[in-house]
């Protein structure tokens, strides 16, 4: 039996001032095992986060990824299984989805002998997903900086100094300010200027490990004011991890996921977060994560 696994990384975007342009690759990732069998069927299996949610046939997002690559090449194996270990939540602002779309277009080009290259799969993905900084960046691993125009889509992946994070996910049911349309269709030009140079200054703060000037860059005008208002005591809780040791507090994407930058201290800001959450009545799961520097990792069992 060919069996290929696909593992791909949790991915922030936006990353403060970073809007539609930054993300973050997070050493939290969903495995998507391809395997073909001789018969005609096919089986998918979700297992960990959206277990419950997530369809288990050809409406689950790695087989919608992986039939629009078949279509493509105007070709498909007879029989496959395909089995989804999740560790991302589903729609809280770490590029879940967008983790299944890739895995499962890397998993089926590479069931097919490999005939795209990464860059032909990051421009499939983007035309499914419609994320293409969240795309690169899974992809790729570290920071991903990406720009889109009638051109096409043009990106950089850098490579950052080691790092290690805090991942705050309040469980809010009612939170649903995931679509554009929860954010002004026009801003003043002061605030996009400020975002401007803050994720210019984020790009090098992140490089270089200035972690002073990092405390500035995060500073965001075009979205986060418009979607923390959404969760209850996002200013305690930032307090709380600012004062728990943190460098500085985003929100993840869309968020409601909350992301804080750290040197040290790792433990007791999760647990500063949990707490400031705990006082407004939310309970919250954290983690400590490393900034993922791989991307996508594919291995194969022949």
């Amino acid at each position: 039996m060919y069996k290929v696994n696909v593992s791909v990384p949790a991915v922030i975007t936006n990353v403060g001032p970073g809007y539609d342009v930054l993300g973050l690759a997070l050493n939290l990732r969903n495995t998507i095992e391809m395997s073909l069998n001789p018969s005609d069927r096919l089986t998918v299996q979700v297992r960990g986060e959206g277990k419950g949610r997530l369809p288990e046939d050809y409406y689950n997002p790695v087989m919608t990824a992986a039939i629009a690559l078949f279509q493509q090449l105007e070709q498909a194996p007879v029989g496959l299984n395909v089995v989804c270990t999740n560790h991302i939540p589903l729609d809280v602002g770490l590029s879940a989805r967008v983790a299944m779309i890739v895995g499962g277009l890397v998993g089926a080009n590479n069931l097919l002998g490999s005939p795209y290259r990464r860059e032909d799969l990051i421009g499939l993905a983007t035309e499914i997903c419609g994320q293409p900084e969240a795309v690169v960046t899974a992809m790729r691993g570290g920071l991903g900086i990406c720009a889109s125009d009638a051109e096409g889509i043009f990106y950089r992946a850098l490579e950052i100094a080691p790092l290690r994070v805090v991942v705050a996910l309040p469980n809010l049911r009612d939170y649903e300010p995931r679509l554009r349309d929860d954010l002004p269709p026009q801003v003043p030009m002061s605030d996009a200027v400020h975002n401007v140079g803050h994720a210019a200054l984020l790009i090098e703060a992140l490089r270089s490990t200035d972690f002073k000037l990092l405390r500035y860059a995060l500073r965001d005008e075009l979205h986060e004011p418009y979607r923390t208002v959404y969760i209850p005591g996002y200013e305690a809780v930032v307090d709380a991890a600012h004062e728990a040791g943190a460098i500085g507090v985003v929100l993840c994407g869309a968020g409601p996921a909350m992301l804080a930058f750290a040197t040290y201290n790792h433990a007791q800001i999760e647990s500063a977060m949990q707490g400031a959450f705990r006082a407004v009545g939310v309970e919250a799961r954290t983690w400590a994560l490393s900034v993922d520097s791989q991307g996508v990792v594919i291995s194969v069992v022949q």
